[in-house]
C-alpha cells in the first residue's frame, strides 16, 4: 500500500474529448519542470511537438523506448510510460491513460507510476471513469475531478464500407485487416490513410497529414487512435469487435470500444460511431447505450508487480517479481514478456553458473528489459538477450559494435513492400533501443544517429510504398512504364489455394489451375493474371514435381454422378478417364493447365497417373484384368474364351442366360479354368465375388464410363445389399439385380438360390434313406400324423428367413424363386415350393439328352421332372405297375448313398441337412 504522499495529487476523469491532455499539458508548461508520460510512442511524440512549440527544443527532452532527444538544458520531459524517470526530481508529474493499469501486458507499470511518480508541487493523473473507485482506494489524498464530454457522441448504425460518410476512421485489430480495407477503399473511393502503432512517428505523421490535407477522406486504424491521438474525425467504424490480446481472441469491452468511438468529433463538434456490416454479431443494445451515456462498469483491480526487486540471486529476483501484491485492490500482473524471457535464460548453463553473481542478476535483468518489437515471442527473443547478457557481463562490459554494426547494415534497405519495410524498422527499433543506452555500447550517440537515420529513411519508403498501394490506383498494382525493369508485383500462395499479390488476394489456385478473383477490376485483370502466372511458375514446377514423385496417397479417383470418370490431385480435379485400347487401359486426358507446364514435367505426370492406375486396378479390381488377359490369350480354350470375353464386356459380370450355351457346351476340363479365376457360377448370373466390394465397384464404373465416353452412373450407397430406387445402369455396373419392385445384389440372389435348392434336396430325400454325411433318420422320431400330414401338403417349403433378414418383401421373393425355376404350388398362404427348372428362354433339352430313367411329368411330356418329385411313388409299392419305377428308386437310393456331386451349386449342404434331420 502506497503511502500518502504530501504534495498535491489531481486525478482528473472522464471520458474521451474532455480536454484532459489539454489541460494537463497547460500544468506542465506551467511549472518550471516537469515530465508526462504516455502510453504510445506516437502519442508521446505528439505532445512533445506541441511542448517545443512553447518552450523551444532546447528545454524539451523525448524518452521511449527506441528514441531519446536529451538537451543538456532539457527541463520538460515527454516519453513512453515505460521509459518514464521515476526518480527525477520535477515540479510537475502526468500520468496518461491510467486506466490501462489493468492492462495484462503492460498495466503493472501504469500502476507503479500511478502510485510511485510524484512532482514536488502537482500530479496529476489523467484517465477513464472507470477507475474512480480504485483511485479512490489506492491514492486516497487524490482530488477527484470529473470532466464532461465537450461534443455529443451518438450510434449511427452498421453501414457498407462505400456507404461511410467522408472524414471517417475505420478501426480494425490487425495488420492484414487494415490493408484488406485500405485497398478496397482505394479501388472505389480514391484511398485511405493508415495509421497502426507499429508505425514511426515519422511514417504515421505523413500518413495523418495526407488525411488532414483532404488527399484522402478515410483513415484505416487499429486500435492506437484511441489513446489520445487527436484527428479530425467525424465517424467512427468498426470493423471488427474483438481482437488478440496477446493470449487470446476476444470481444472488446466496453471501455475499449468507448475508448476508441471518442476519437469521433473533437472539441465542440459531435461524433457517430458503428460498424462495418454485423462483425460478430453487431454491436449489443447494452453496449450501445453505455457509450452513448459515457457509463462504463467499474475497475475492480489493478495490475501490479514489485517494481524494486531484489538481484541477490536468480531465485531471489524470480520470487520477487511473482511476489502478490498486499492491496486488495491490486493483483499480481501475469507474466510479461521480460519476465518470460527471465525464466527461459534461468536454464541455461551459463546463467545458471551465476546465479548468485548480484552484478550479473542486475545486469540479466536489465537485459531482459530490451522490448520484443519484432514480435518474436519470448524463446526466439531471449537468444539476443543472452547474446546482450554475455556482453555486458565480460570484457568492458560493452556490446561487440562489430555485432551492431552488421546487423545495421543488413537492415538498410529501403526497397521491398509493405511488409518488409513494416520488419525491418521493427529491428531497427531494436538497434535503437540499444543504442540510446549509454552503458550498453560505446560511442551511443554515433550509432543513435546511424539508426535514427535508417529508421527515418525506412520510414519515408513505408510512407511511400503505403500510399502508392492505398491511395494511387494504377502505380500499387501494376507493372512500371517502360523504360523501367518490369517486375510483377509480388504473389504469395496460401495454404488454402489463396493466391495474393503484395498481401491482397486476386484468385486462387486450385491443383494447377489458377483463376483470378471476380471482384478484380476489369481493367487490372489481365495484368493481375500476367503477374500471377509468371510468379507462379516456381509453383507450379514445385507442384508438378511432388505429384510426379509423390507415393500416390494425394491421388484419388472422383466417381460423382452425373460426371465423368476423373483424377484429382489433394481434392482437385488433374485428369480425366477416357477410352483406351481396352476396359482396364483407360486413356488418361491432363487438364489444360497440366499441359502449359514443360514437356518432360508433363510426362513425369501423365506416367504418374499411368501407374496411379495400374495401382488401384491391381488392388480393387485385378480378377477383371485377369479375366481380360485371359479371354486374349491364344491357348485359352475357345469356349472359355467366349465366355470371359462377355464378362470383361459387362465389367466382370454376366447373366447365365447369356452364356448359358457356352457354358452348357463346356467340357469337364474347361470348367476349372473358370474356377481358377475365382469366378461364382451362380444359378442367375456369372460373377467374381472381389469385383462386388465397394471401391472396386466404383473402379469398375469408372472404366465402362470411360470406355463408352459417357457420365458416372449414380452407385448405391457402400455396403448396401438392396435397393428400392436407384440408376438402373448404376445398379446393374454395383452387381445388383431387378427383383420385382426392388434391386438384390447378385451374391446375394445366389445365396438364396442356393438355400431353395438345398431346401428342394432335402424334400427329396427318401426318409428311409440317409443323405451323405448326415444321421440315420427313424420313423419313430415323428408321428404318423405329422407325416400323413406332409404327404398330404404339395411339394415342400423354402425357409422365408434369409430373404426377411435381406429386406425382400412377399412379391420380390416370389419373383426371384421363380426366376430360379421354382414355382408356388397349393395355397399360396401355406408357401409350398415345386421346382420347374428355368424358362428364361432357354432352349430345353430333347428327350435323347433326359437322363437314364427320367419319365416326362404327365400333361407336360417336353418338361424335366426331377427325381424327387416321383420318389414318394416308390414308397406305396407300386413298383410292379410301373417298369421304370424299380429302378428309380435304386437309383435314388444310389444318389443318397453318393451325396451331391463336389461340383455342383450344393456341394457343401450335407452338414445342412444332417443338422435338419437331427432338428
Amino acid at each position: 500500500m502506497p503511502s500518502p504522499s504530501s504534495h498535491p495529487v489531481k486525478a482528473v476523469l472522464g471520458p474521451t474529448n474532455t480536454g484532459k491532455t489539454h489541460l494537463a499539458v497547460e500544468r506542465l508548461t506551467a511549472h518550471a519542470s516537469g515530465m508526462m508520460g504516455f502510453p504510445l510512442r506516437l502519442l508521446a511524440r505528439e505532445v512533445y511537438d506541441r511542448v517545443v512549440a512553447i518552450k523551444g527544443a532546447g528545454q524539451v527532452g523525448l524518452v521511449t523506448g527506441e528514441e531519446r532527444i536529451m538537451p543538456a538544458g532539457a527541463r520538460y520531459l515527454l516519453g513512453t510510460m515505460e521509459a518514464l524517470p521515476v526518480e527525477r526530481d520535477v515540479a510537475f508529474v502526468g500520468i496518461d491513460e491510467a486506466q490501462l493499469g489493468a492492462d495484462p501486458e503492460r498495466g503493472h507499470v501504469f500502476t507503479d507510476r500511478m502510485l510511485r511518480a510524484r512532482g514536488r508541487e502537482e500530479t496529476m493523473i489523467l484517465g477513464s471513469a472507470s477507475i474512480t473507485g480504485l483511485v479512490r482506494d489506492l491514492v486516497p489524498e487524490a482530488e477527484i475531478i470529473t470532466r464532461p464530454r465537450f461534443s455529443t457522441l451518438s450510434y449511427a448504425g452498421p453501414m457498407k464500407l462505400s456507404r461511410l460518410p467522408k472524414r471517417s476512421a475505420i478501426v480494425a485489430f490487425s495488420a492484414d485487416e487494415v490493408y484488406a480495407i485500405a485497398e478496397m477503399l482505394r479501388r472505389f473511393a480514391g484511398g485511405a490513410a493508415v495509421v497502426m502503432g507499429a508505425l514511426s512517428p515519422r511514417t504515421r505523421n505523413a500518413q495523418v497529414a495526407m488525411f488532414e490535407a483532404g488527399e484522402v477522406d478515410y483513415l484505416v486504424a487499429t486500435d492506437a487512435i484511441g489513446m489520445g491521438l487527436n484527428l479530425d474525425v467525424t465517424h467512427v467504424a468498426f470493423a471488427s469487435l474483438q481482437k488478440f490480446d496477446g493470449r487470446r481472441v476476444r470481444r472488446l469491452t466496453i471501455a475499449e470500444m468507448a475508448q476508441i468511438a471518442g476519437r469521433a468529433g473533437r472539441h465542440q463538434q459531435d461524433g457517430s460511431f458503428g460498424t462495418i456490416g454485423l462483425p460478430q454479431g453487431g454491436m449489443m443494445p447494452e453496449e450501445i447505450a453505455a457509450i452513448e451515456g459515457h457509463h462504463f462498469p467499474p475497475l475492480a483491480s489493478l495490475f501490479w508487480r514489485e517494481p524494486s526487486p531484489r538481484f541477490d540471486s536468480l531465485d531471489r529476483l524470480i520470487a520477487d517479481l511473482g511476489r502478490p501484491p498486499a492491496h486488495p485492490a491490486l493483483r499480481a500482473a501475469p507474466e510479461a514478456v521480460d519476465l518470460a524471457v527471465l525464466k527461459h535464460l534461468a536454464g541455461d548453463i551459463e546463467v545458471i553458473a551465476r546465479a548468485n553473481d548480484t552484478e550479473a542478476v542486475a545486469r540479466l535483468w536489465d537485459a531482459c528489459g530490451l522490448p520484443d518489437f519484432e514480435q518474436l515471442g519470448p524463446e526466439h527473443h531471449s537468444r539476443t538477450v543472452l547474446k546482450l547478457w554475455q556482453w555486458r557481463t565480460s570484457g568492458n562490459g560493452m556490446i561487440d559494435p562489430d555485432w551492431f554494426a552488421r546487423r545495421l547494415a543488413r537492415l538498410d534497405d529501403v526497397e521491398g513492400d509493405i511488409d518488409q519495410l513494416a520488419s525491418r524498422i521493427a529491428a531497427v527499433r531494436t538497434l535503437c533501443f540499444i543504442a540510446q543506452r549509454g552503458d550498453w555500447i560505446a560511442d551511443a550517440a554515433g550509432w543513435t544517429a546511424q539508426t535514427q537515420d535508417l529508421e527515418t529513411r525506412l520510414s519515408d519508403a513505408l510512407h511511400a510504398a503505403l500510399a502508392q498501394r492505398f491511395v494511387d490506383r494504377r502505380l500499387a498494382l501494376l507493372i512500371r512504364d517502360a523504360g523501367q525493369r518490369h517486375t510483377a508485383l509480388p504473389v504469395a500462395v496460401g495454404a488454402d489455394g489463396t493466391v495474393a499479390v503484395d498481401g491482397e488476394p486476386i484468385g486462387t489456385l486450385a491443383g494447377f489451375q489458377f483463376k483470378v478473383d471476380a471482384q478484380a477490376r476489369a481493367s487490372d485483370h489481365r495484368l493481375l493474371l500476367a503477374a500471377a502466372e509468371k510468379h507462379l511458375r516456381g509453383e507450379l514446377a514445385r507442384r508438378a514435381a511432388a505429384l510426379a514423385e509423390g507415393d500416390g496417397s494425394a491421388l484419388t479417383l472422383i466417381s460423382e454422378a452425373g460426371a465423368p470418370p476423373r483424377i484429382a490431385w489433394h481434392g482437385d480435379v488433374i485428369a480425366t478417364l477416357a477410352k483406351g485400347t481396352t476396359l482396364v487401359q483407360p486413356a488418361i486426358l491432363l487438364e489444360p493447365a497440366l499441359r502449359r507446364l514443360e514437356p518432360p514435367q508433363v510426362q513425369a505426370i501423365a506416367e504418374r497417373l499411368q501407374t496411379f492406375v495400374a495401382e488401384q486396378l491391381a488392388r480393387h479390381a485385378a480378377p477383371l484384368a485377369a479375366m481380360g488377359a485371359a479371354a486374349s490369350d491364344l491357348f485359352t480354350p475357345p469356349r472359355v474364351r467366349a465366355l470371359l470375353a462377355a464378362m470383361a464386356d459387362g465389367s466382370g459380370l454376366v447373366e447365365r442366360a447369356v452364356v448359358d450355351e457356352q457354358l452348357t457346351a463346356m467340357s469337364a476340363e474347361e470348367r476349372p479354368q473358370l474356377r481358377k479365376l475365382g469366378l461364382t457360377i451362380g444359378s442367375l448370373d456369372i460373377f467374381h465375388p472381389q469385383l462386388l466390394k465397394p471401391e472396386a465397384v466404383r473402379w469398375r464404373a469408372a472404366l465402362a464410363a470411360a470406355q463408352q465416353g459417357s457420365a458416372m452412373p449414380e452407385l448405391p450407397p457402400h455396403g448396401a445389399v438392396i435397393q428400392k430406387h436407384g440408376s438402373p445402369e448404376g445398379l446393374r455396373l454395383a452387381g445388383f439385380r431387378r427383383c420385382a419392385t426392388g434391386w438384390l445384389r447378385i451374391d446375394m440372389a445366389e445365396k438364396l438360390a442356393r438355400q431353395a435348392h438345398a431346401a428342394r434336396m432335402q424334400a427329396a430325400a427318401p426318409p428311409t434313406a440317409p443323405i451323405a454325411g448326415g444321421e440315420p433318420h427313424h420313423d419313430n422320431d415323428a408321428p404318423e400324423e405329422s407325416e400323413a400330414q406332409a404327404e398330404a401338403l404339395p411339394g415342400f417349403a423354402i425357409d422365408p428367413a434369409l430373404a426377411t433378414s435381406l429386406g425382400l418383401d412377399a412379391d420380390a421373393r416370389r419373383a426371384l424363386l421363380g426366376s430360379f425355376g421354382f414355382r408356388s404350388v397349393g395355397d399360396p398362404a401355406l408357401e409350398r415350393w415345386r421346382w420347374l427348372g428355368r424358362r428364361s428362354g432357354e432352349k430345353r433339352r430333347s428327350p435323347r439328352h433326359r437322363r437314364k430313367g427320367a419319365e416326362p411329368r404327365p400333361g407336360a411330356p417336353k418338361t424335366q421332372v426331377p427325381r424327387s418329385e416321383k420318389a414318394p411313388r416308390a414308397k406305396k409299392g407300386k413298383s410292379g405297375k410301373a417298369p421304370h419305377t424299380g429302378s428309380r428308386a435304386a437309383r435314388g437310393d444310389r444318389t443318397a448313398r453318393r451325396g451331391p456331386s463336389p461340383h455342383s451349386p450344393f456341394a457343401g449342404l450335407a452338414d445342412l441337412l444332417a443338422g435338419a434331420r437331427e432338428d
